[in-house]
């Protein structure tokens, strides 16, 4: 995933490193980076990855945890885990399964969904430490996201995280069979190919 990892190298960790070039050149830095694409293909693990390389404090829920059953409680989770990370910045917030806390709003019939889709925006607008705070989601349904979080200012930045090419199923077979004893007739990079 090379250039995937690159590309949110560039929007995560150059802002959260060196702020004063996006002063700068006057341009904003990204709020939030939505990575999508099949499951299993390591979103959570690049998001995990980015927040080690830079220091971050990383902050790291799933959808459905955030859901609570009393009448707002979600967003009062959600608005302790925003304060959260502003008072330990530079941060990232990982919201994995992002799909099951903001879908849609005319699909859904439930108003705690409606409500979280609200705050989840309202939070995301009113960040003040741009470029200290990041907010990475993942999903395996971008379609069902309700369009409102997608809109530039919330998840500006959509990344696909796609099947491994060739070159990185190579890569992977390298890295998982480095301890282990090879007979000489077997041939990763045929191995790769068929894969």
């Amino acid at each position: 995933l090379k250039n995937e990892v690159q590309k949110i190298r560039e929007m995560v960790e150059l802002p959260m490193r060196h702020p004063e070039l996006f002063e700068k050149l006057g341009v904003e830095a990204p709020k939030g980076v939505l990575l999508h694409g099949p499951p299993g293909t390591g979103k959570t693990l690049i998001a995990k990855a980015v927040a080690g390389e830079t220091n971050s404090h990383f902050i790291s829920l799933s959808g459905p945890e955030i859901i609570g059953k009393y009448y707002g409680e979600s967003e009062e989770r959600l608005r302790d885990i925003f304060k959260q990370a502003e008072e330990s910045a530079p941060s990232i917030v990982f919201i994995d399964e992002i799909d099951s806390i903001v879908p849609k709003r005319e699909e859904v019939t439930g108003e705690v969904e409606k409500r979280i889709v609200s705050q989840l925006s309202t939070l995301m607008d009113g960040m003040k430490s741009r470029g200290k705070v990041v907010v990475i989601a993942a999903t395996n349904r971008p379609d069902s996201l309700d369009p409102a979080i997608r809109r530039p200012g919330r998840f500006d930045r959509e990344i696909e995280i796609g099947i491994p090419d060739e070159a990185g199923r190579k890569e992977i077979l390298d890295i998982h069979t480095r301890g282990m004893p090879l007979d000489e007739k077997v041939n990763l990079d045929q191995i790769a190919k068929v894969t």
